[in-house]
């Protein structure tokens, strides 16, 4: 498939103009024209850069890119050697960032929603107008910590927990990443868990005094899913040649 012709059907299927981002999504560093081979994984990183290399890749598909509002616009450093081996070897670095938060197919958080067996999906996590997290609902009720313990097993990681709500849990909001700012929503929508990747000093002291329980899982082990089910999007509507690629974070 034409490179363009691709980006233009990732651009849309994932609505990425729709969203205000901290950087461009689609394409950042344009390689060959012809896309038949692809890596995805989290993060556009050098470890991740050579993976591809190594793969022949004609495409690396990442959530984070190179390419962040506010960077020092020097190329050097570890940002050299990123794009260099990048256009060395005629690679197409292409980066979705919130849209693929957001998004209620292949997005982090709709797929970490389902599989943790939530219904009633829809967005949550207002970011300047527009939804990138969701919330759920179980079913039956269940334990805080039945929870934890299915989340841990689903990331294979440890979790920071605060256990400050009720014992039994059913409304739960997922913001993946670095989203622990979304917790006061959670807070306002009356939620009885708060999923995120990432835990801030003052969360701790919100969670406790408004009893709600507030989970971090990890910002790369919570925003693994959506990467890898957007690249098998694409194998099985475009017939190209997908392969994730994880390398990785303890963060």
């Amino acid at each position: 498939m034409k490179r363009d012709q691709l980006i233009s059907i990732l651009d849309k299927y994932l609505e990425a103009e729709t969203i205000p981002d901290y950087g461009p999504n689609g394409l950042q560093v344009e390689g060959r024209e012809e896309v038949e081979n692809i890596i995805t994984g989290v993060t556009a990183s050098l470890e991740l850069i050579e993976k591809a290399v190594e793969k022949n890749a004609d495409m690396l598909l990442v959530h984070h890119g190179i390419l962040w509002k506010g960077q020092n616009e020097t190329v050097k450093g570890s940002f050299k050697r990123r794009l260099q081996r990048l256009l060395e070897h005629n690679i197409n670095l292409c980066g979705y960032h919130l849209p693929l938060d957001r998004h209620l197919e292949v997005g982090n958080n709709a797929i970490l929603a389902k599989k943790l067996g939530l219904k009633k999906i829809t967005g949550f996590g207002d970011h300047k107008g527009t939804t990138i997290g969701v919330t759920g609902q179980f079913g039956k009720e269940k334990s805080i910590s039945e929870l934890t313990d299915q989340l841990q097993k689903l990331l294979n990681r440890e979790l920071m927990v605060f256990k400050y709500g009720q014992e039994l849990v059913k409304h739960i909001g997922i913001v993946s990443g670095g989203g622990q700012q979304f917790l006061q929503e959670a807070v306002d929508k009356n939620l009885d868990v708060f999923i995120t990747g990432e835990v801030s000093e003052y969360v701790f002291h919100l969670a406790k005094e408004e009893q709600i329980h507030f989970i971090s899982a990890g910002h790369h082990a919570t925003e693994t899913f959506g990467i890898y089910t957007l690249g098998e999007w694409i194998s099985q509507n475009h017939g190209l040649n997908v392969e994730f690629v994880d390398v990785p974070n303890p963060v």
